[in-house]
């Protein structure tokens, strides 16, 4: 059975070939094809979008890679589907499965090839995203921090939340397309089923990266009084509730210091920062600058697999405070390692952790709620071992490699012997 695999990233191959650096996201990804590739009655390609003029092919241990050039596209492209053709006419897949609809180069191909069987897993949606965009920021406030490069890239908060309304119009077109949706949350099957005209919806956890199977939480190894979050480059990410609530705990616990996964957006020590700074990175500067936090807040830069691994051991609490999420895979990693975890109860998280067995979860609008429950694990260690033990068994459970391989086999198989 041929299978193609459609991605939003390209994998360590094909990057190594053009000489680009490694990504730092989708580990998850290659730990499934090196499972499902055990199987020899499969065989895989994948299909990515590259920085390139045009379509190159290569092959290593079996996989073949078909790299379109492009950027990844936020708008549609008829043009793209050529490509599609080129590459359905070579490989000629049974079955193609398309990773995420946050871009519109799936929809192309199902534009291009109707004829071919397609399945879809969901990783967010951007119908969902975009009902939430602003994450509670007051429009005045978003006016009045848009910045000169917002301005000259017409990209301010507005039309940022505008362009997400246009790509969910991409999205809905893709899942009603398609012939089956892969999924993992009550969110994502409700969300998906009300696009739908059919029933086409298969239950199957995510693999996680190798490193975080193999690792535990202690508390004896810690930086005590510390939170990790994941990212903030964008308001759903709630970075500026986070912000608030390590106010509020500095009140109790001084030395309390927050480490955020990602680049100092915030930065505007010289003139190539100041123009590169976004509106939102403005307002959580603004909010740093008023609640006196520059020397409690720490950006980590972009964390390799390792790097994440080490940061997440020595971390005292996981914070997750999304005003979205389908099911975060940087919670999931928290939890794997048995770290005491919080997160806003929104979208898929219901799902993923169980309150207050396995973590706690708390509105994302409160961040009262949010320091009091850092500040119930700071002064508790019992509460900590306890409830990160309880989590790292779940989600033990949850990403087991070897029941999810056998699972994504068995939708493959169906889905092929379904005419």
């Amino acid at each position: 059975m041929k299978i193609l695999w459609i991605t939003n990233i390209l994998f360590p191959y094909p990057l190594k070939q053009l000489n680009m650096p490694p990504m730092v996201v989708g580990g998850w990804l290659y730990s499934l094809l090196s499972i499902l590739q055990q199987q020899e009655e499969f065989e895989f390609a994948v299909a990515s979008i590259y920085p390139g003029k045009e379509l190159m092919e290569m092959e290593d241990n079996g996989v073949k890679y078909y790299l379109i050039p492009g950027k990844q596209p936020l708008k549609y492209e008829k043009t793209m589907e050529q490509y599609w053709k080129q590459i359905n006419e070579k490989f000629s897949p049974d079955l193609v499965h398309i990773h995420g609809t946050e871009y519109t180069h799936g929809l192309a191909f199902v534009n291009a090839c109707p004829e071919v069987k397609t399945v879809t897993s969901i990783q967010g949606l951007i119908s969902e995203i975009e009902k939430v965009y602003y994450a509670n920021i007051p429009l005045k406030e978003i006016v009045k921090n848009i910045t000169l490069r917002d301005i000259i890239k017409f990209d301010n908060l507005i039309d940022q939340k505008r362009k997400y309304h246009k790509r969910s119009q991409y999205e809905k077109g893709l899942i009603q397309k398609t012939d089956a949706i892969i999924g993992r949350t009550t969110w994502d099957y409700a969300n998906t089923k009300r696009m739908c005209l059919q029933e086409k919806y298969y239950s199957c956890n995510e693999i996680l990266r190798d490193s975080f199977y193999d690792n535990q939480w202690n508390i004896e190894k810690i930086e005590r009084h510390t939170i990790f979050c994941c990212q903030g480059t964008y308001p759903i990410k709630g970075l500026h509730y986070m912000i608030e609530a390590l106010y509020l705990l500095k009140n109790y616990y001084a030395d309390a210091k927050l480490y955020v996964a990602g680049s100092n957006i915030t930065d505007i020590s010289d003139r190539y920062h100041k123009l590169k700074q976004t509106g939102y990175a403005k307002y959580l500067r603004k909010l740093i600058e008023k609640y006196q936090l520059k020397d409690s807040i720490i950006f980590t830069g972009s964390l390799s697999e390792e790097e994440m691994l080490q940061r997440l051991l020595k971390t005292n609490v996981f914070v997750l405070p999304s005003a979205i999420e389908n099911s975060s895979n940087s919670l999931s990693e928290a939890m794997i390692l048995g770290l005491p975890c919080i997160a806003s109860n929104t979208g898929g998280t219901m799902d993923m952790l169980e309150y207050p067995k396995e973590g706690l979860l708390y509105p994302y609008t409160e961040p009262a709620i949010l320091a009091e429950y850092v500040m119930q694990y700071f002064r508790d260690d019992d509460l900590c071992i306890k409830l990160g033990q309880a989590a790292r068994t779940r989600a033990l459970e949850r990403h087991n490699k070897q029941a999810i391989g056998e699972k994504m086999i068995q939708i493959y198989k169906e889905m092929n012997d379904h005419k």
